[in-house]
């Protein structure tokens, strides 16, 4: 009973502020509980306890704590989810200046043309005597072979286009390998290409950038080894 416009709850009071922006966040996300639904929810308690066994005060503090860290955790969410549109616009704007340059990537097959001959490097492991490099049409057939001598380590190749017998082979793309000796076996070495970024794609969901390469295809921005 209320005595003198006293109410019987005594903690009504905590739960008489802000009562619009409450309302105002339960519109945005109405099944989120608020801090004013959790003062509800912890007055409710005080007023149902135990008389013989109230709540000490490590108890209440505790279960405000642990209502903080959630909410905590939720604003923090929050802001990664922010931080992660920011990156995926930076990563455009990042994209889209690779457009027509030429980047290093790893791979077997490139691209020759009559104003720009294919280029690459080899990654020669192990020391050799005999490195040579094999091109190869699209067919699978052999058109010319380069010897290189001794290399080690990085070692850039470079193809003008022609066959073994002098040639002009058509534009297009090739294959290639590089090979040399190594403790009596004939070993491939690893070997990368520059190719033309035709365009580029921001992938979603943290995937990344993807670069279309004129001849190549896709390939993951991570695979560049240099930007030429």
């Amino acid at each position: 009973m209320a005595i003198n416009g006293v109410s019987d709850n005594p903690y009504a009071f905590l739960n008489s502020k802000n009562t619009s922006s409450s309302t105002e966040e339960e519109e945005k996300d109405p099944g989120k509980l608020q801090m004013n639904d959790f003062l509800s929810l912890m007055t409710t308690q005080l007023m149902n306890q135990d008389p013989l066994k109230p709540m000490e005060n490590g108890d209440f503090l505790g279960q405000i704590a642990s209502f903080s860290t959630v909410s905590g955790i939720s604003d923090l969410q929050d802001s990664f989810a922010s931080f992660a549109n920011v990156m995926q616009s930076d990563q455009a704007l990042q994209g889209s200046s690779l457009v027509g340059r030429s980047v290093l990537v790893p791979s077997s097959i490139g691209v020759m043309t009559a104003d720009s001959p294919m280029r690459g490097q080899i990654n020669v492991a192990e020391p050799v005597s005999n490195l040579e490099m094999k091109i190869y049409s699209d067919t699978g057939e052999l058109v010319r072979t380069i010897p290189m001598g001794a290399a080690s380590g990085y070692t850039n190749f470079e193809w003008d286009g022609l066959n073994n017998d002098g040639e002009a082979m058509p534009e297009g793309t090739y294959q290639f390998m590089a090979t040399g000796t190594v403790d009596g076996q004939n070993t491939a070495f690893a070997t990368a290409v520059i190719a033309k970024v035709d365009s580029v794609l921001v992938g979603s969901n943290g995937q990344g950038l993807t670069m279309n390469l004129a001849g190549i295809g896709s390939v993951p921005f991570s695979e560049v080894q240099e930007i030429i």
